[in-house]
C-alpha cells in the first residue's frame, strides 16, 4: 500500500484485509487440532474402555447397560467439546463480525441474570444484578449472551454454597464496563491468564464438569469486540471485566 489513497491502495488494502482473515482462520484450525490431538486422547480412550467391556458382557450374557450409558455419555462429552473448539476457533477467525448491531448490555446482561437466578439459588448460591441505566455496545448479541451465560455458569459451578454472585454493568463517557464477580475461592494470580487457554483447567476444577474451554471462549468473544478482558481478585473471590468502546445516542 503506498499510502496516495488511490484504486491501486484501495485494491491492494482489500486484498491484505482478505490475507489477513485467511491467515486467522488458518492459524486458529492449526490451534485447534492441536489441542484436539493433545487433549481428547484421554476421553477417546475412556471411551474405548467403555465399549469394550460391554463387548466381553455381551460375550458372555452379562448385562451391558451400565458400559454402554457410560459410553453415550463420554462420546456425548467429546461432542460437546469439538463444537466448543470449533465455536472459539470461527469466533476468533472473525466470521461474525458481519452480525454486528446496537446491543444494550445492561438489557442483555439483564436478561442473563435472570435465567440463572434459580439455577444459583438450587445451588445454595445469591446472584444478584446492578444493571441500572442502558450501557449501548456494537457486537452480536447471541455471541455476548453466550459469553456472560459462560461467566456466570463457571460462578455457579466453581463456588460453593453460600456464594454471592453479581453481575454489574456501568456506562462512562466513551466505554462500557460490564463485570461478573463472586466471593467465592478465586483464582490465584498466577493463573489468571492460563484459564483464559483452551481446555487449560485449574487442579481444584478438575474433579467437576467442563471442558475447560468457558473462559476460552469469553476471550474469543472479548477479543471479537475489541473488548479489554481482565480478571481481577473481588476480595474475596474473582471479577472478570469487559470493556467495550460506547456508542451514543441511540435509544
Amino acid at each position: 500500500v503506498s499510502g496516495r489513497g488511490d484504486d491501486l491502495d484501495l485494491i491492494s488494502g482489500e486484498i491484505n484485509q482478505t490475507l489477513g482473515r485467511l491467515g486467522a482462520l488458518v492459524e486458529a484450525m492449526r490451534q485447534v487440532s492441536a489441542d484436539i490431538a493433545h487433549e481428547l486422547r484421554t476421553p477417546l480412550n475412556r471411551l474405548r474402555i467403555h465399549i469394550e467391556e460391554a463387548a466381553r458382557n455381551a460375550a458372555i450374557s452379562a448385562p451391558v447397560e451400565d458400559d454402554l450409558a457410560a459410553a453415550i455419555a463420554q462420546s456425548e462429552a467429546i461432542d460437546r467439546t469439538f463444537s466448543a473448539l470449533l465455536r472459539i476457533a470461527q469466533i476468533e477467525a472473525g466470521a461474525r463480525r458481519e452480525k454486528f448491531a446496537p446491543v444494550d448490555l445492561a438489557a442483555l446482561l439483564g436478561d442473563v441474570g435472570d435465567v440463572y437466578v434459580e439455577v444459583a439459588e438450587d445451588a445454595g448460591q445469591t446472584l444478584l444484578c446492578d444493571v441500572a441505566s442502558a450501557a449501548w455496545v456494537t457486537g452480536d448479541k447471541e455471541l455476548l449472551t453466550q459469553a456472560f451465560a459462560n461467566l456466570i455458569e463457571n460462578a455457579i459451578r466453581h463456588c460453593p454454597s453460600g456464594t454471592v454472585i453479581t453481575c454489574r454493568v456501568r456506562a462512562e463517557a466513551n466505554r462500557v464496563t460490564a463485570s461478573v464477580s463472586d466471593s467465592g475461592p478465586g483464582i490465584p494470580a498466577g493463573e489468571r491468564d492460563l484459564v483464559l487457554r483452551r481446555l487449560y483447567r485449574l487442579e481444584k476444577s478438575r474433579t467437576t464438569e467442563g471442558t475447560g474451554l468457558g473462559l476460552s471462549l469469553v476471550k474469543a468473544v472479548a477479543d471479537l469486540h475489541g473488548a479489554e478482558l481482565a480478571l481481577a481478585d473481588a476480595m474475596p473471590g474473582l471479577r472478570v471485566e469487559m470493556r467495550f468502546a460506547r456508542i451514543v445516542g441511540v435509544s
